[in-house]
Order: C-alpha cells, then structure tokens, then sequence
C-alpha cells in the first residue's frame, strides 16, 4: 500500500467534522456525565427495543456526540481473558475537544469529581496544556488548550 502524496490529496474535497458516537454501558448515566462535565445539551434520546438499542444526540455549540447503548455490546474486560488498563483494542483510542478557558474546565471537573487519567501535561512545541479525562466507560477524552 503506498502513502497518498500531497499533490493527491488537492484533489479531494475538503472535510469538516460533523460527529462522533461513542458505545456506552448505560445511556443515562452517560448523558448526566457528558452534560454535568462538559456542557453538552440533550437533542434527543430514543429506544428502539425490537432492534436492541438506545440512542441519544448531545450537542456543545457546533459539536455532535451521538451515544449509543447496544443490548449486544461487548465490554473487554469482561470478555478479554488478562484485559488490563494496557490492553487496547483496534478502532477509537480517544477524542479531543480544544478548551477556551482550560482553568476553569480543569476546577469544573474536579469539583464534580471527574476521573483524570494522569496529569495536566504541557506540549513542548506550543507552551500548551493538555489532559486526559476519562467517561464512566472510561472512553479517553483529551483536553487541549486553545
């Protein structure tokens, strides 16, 4: 398989992000953290028993997070012989979200007891902080600085 080269890539459209969805254990728990801890506003929520599922939209100004709840999901550690805080599995490793003002998001979370997965860690290119939280499925959410 060969890199695409940059004169390739002029050729292909330009792409914004629209949304992320995330596979949660429990979708109300999971939708009092994201709009306790970061703000986000409940668009909708549903339940589609026949197929097995719920789904809820949030939205944080011109971010979509969509969250769902599968009857059939898998949760690794329960089903990884060994699983360890080190094992990772292939596909969504984290999601980032730039913060305007990085000092009162950090006292915000801890106030509401957020889980912080190490500590606030400064890049050395852009003098810019950065931190790791983590959801109550301990999906990996990265705060950047802006």
């Amino acid at each position: 398989m060969s890199v695409t080269s940059h004169a390739q890539q002029e050729d292909i459209p330009e792409l914004k992000a629209h949304f992320s969805a995330i596979i949660v254990t429990e979708i109300d728990s999971s939708i009092v953290w994201y709009t306790k801890m970061l703000g986000f506003e409940i668009i909708n929520k549903r339940e589609f028993a026949e197929a097995g599922f719920k789904q809820s939209n949030l939205k944080r100004g011109t971010i979509l997070l969509e969250l769902i709840e599968l009857d059939s999901a898998l949760e690794p550690k329960k089903v990884i012989a060994n699983y360890s805080s080190k094992t990772r599995m292939t596909g969504l490793f984290k999601i980032g979200f730039l913060v305007s003002d990085f000092d009162r998001l950090i006292q915000h979370l801890k106030e509401n007891n957020a889980k912080f997965h190490g500590n606030i860690v400064v890049d050395e290119k852009t003098g810019k902080r950065m931190v790791i939280i983590k959801d109550p499925d301990e999906n990996r959410i990265q705060l950047f600085e802006n």
